[in-house]
């Protein structure tokens, strides 16, 4: 208790301190009513377009979590920053501009300053250690900057973590030098000549659980081009596949809880267990284009679907609640998608995180459905 109070002084001396060494946030301010932002439409199918914002001497804090500020001076940005919150049921929306943490705790951590133009890749929490969001959150913030007149003057890349290899992977294959990446974990406040960002990818309408259901194609096509440079075809890569999770999700959350009779029934019907982490990111999607067949628990590695062929069997495990976002990604590749779900063991954990038990019947029988 008494350690809990001392962080708690400790933190309001921090935020007091900070508020005297860059001052307070003064206000919240429109790209539209100054000369210091520039705005561009970026234009794709299907009527969709982006605002991208390069904004002059701009400043950036970020918690790494949920919040990011764009500042110009000392006002808050209001199109350009969002701070995600999580709803009574369990909803995630672009709160008000009024709860950036920054209106009530400032930016309290020292600034870096750096010489160039830095674009921000940042878009909450979730991006930082999910593969899922990495692949339709992050990259896709690429494509957009590449349809922009400001591509060739860009000097950074201000990335949301680097902790996974696939992360600095995944641009290495976008020929993107290292040296031009940095550490939105090490970065978190910044202040540069030109600092660029966008709008999210994938958010429509502040529903980010609606939007991730409906994937924008441009962002599947933007994708297959990038990384998908050759044909991939390796005769030694297994066909069918099932993604093993054991080793990569916490024993706290989502689960197979006969996760070793589910491996062994798979294998002996010809099924390579494979866990994904212990693959680099080319070798992943190497994987995927050549799989023929994929049943898997629902879970980020899925996302691989999106470099399959069409008509790739897809078998999805399921909880109750797992909802539908891989199989409407399955949809939209024109892959062959099925499901099996099964009841959660664990009510008390949340939506799709709870343990299940695989009824090995019911799998088989899916499996042998397929044509």
């Amino acid at each position: 208790m008494k350690k809990k109070k001392q962080n708690k002084i400790y933190k309001l001396f921090k935020i007091f301190l900070f508020k005297l060494i860059y001052g307070k946030i003064k206000k919240i301010i429109s790209t539209r009513k100054t000369k210091n932002i520039i705005v561009k439409k970026v234009f794709f199918e299907d009527s969709i377009s982006y605002n991208l914002f390069n904004i002059l001497k701009g400043r950036l804090y970020s918690n790494t979590i949920h919040d990011t500020a764009f500042i110009l001076n000392r006002s808050l940005i209001k199109e350009a920053s969002f701070q995600y919150r999580h709803k009574k049921n369990e909803q995630i929306i672009n709160g008000n501009i009024h709860e950036n943490t920054v209106i009530k705790n400032g930016t309290p951590k020292f600034i870096k300053k750096i010489k160039g133009t830095v674009f921000s890749l940042l878009c909450g929490g979730a991006a930082k250690n999910s593969y899922w969001h990495w692949i339709f959150d992050v990259l896709p913030k690429v494509g957009i900057l590449e349809k922009s007149i400001f591509k060739h003057k860009l000097d950074y890349y201000l990335l949301p973590s680097m902790s996974k290899n696939y992360q600095k992977q995944s641009f290495l294959s976008l020929g993107i030098s290292p040296t031009k990446l940095l550490n939105g974990e090490k970065f978190k406040h910044i202040i540069c000549d030109n600092l660029l960002a966008s709008d999210h990818p994938v958010l429509f309408n502040n529903d980010p659980s609606m939007s991730m259901l409906n994937t924008p194609i441009w962002i599947i096509k933007w994708l297959r081009k990038k990384f998908l440079k050759t044909n991939f075809l390796n005769k030694k890569l297994p066909k069918k596949i099932f993604i093993n999770r054991e080793h990569d999700s916490s024993l706290e959350v989502r689960k197979i809880i006969n996760n070793n009779e589910v491996k062994y029934f798979l294998t002996k019907l010809g099924f390579k267990s494979i866990t994904l982490s212990n693959y680099d990111f080319k070798k992943q999607v190497e994987i995927f284009r050549n799989a023929k067949f994929v049943v898997g628990l629902h879970g980020g590695g899925f996302a691989n679907m999106v470099f399959s062929k069409p008509g790739t069997k897809i078998l999805e495990i399921q909880s109750t609640k797992s909802g539908d976002v891989i199989s409407n990604l399955a949809k939209k590749c024109k892959l062959n998608y099925k499901r099996t779900i099964e009841k959660n063991t664990l009510p008390t954990l949340n939506y799709q995180n709870s343990h299940i038990i695989v009824n090995l019947s019911k799998l088989k029988k899916l499996i042998l459905s397929y044509k």
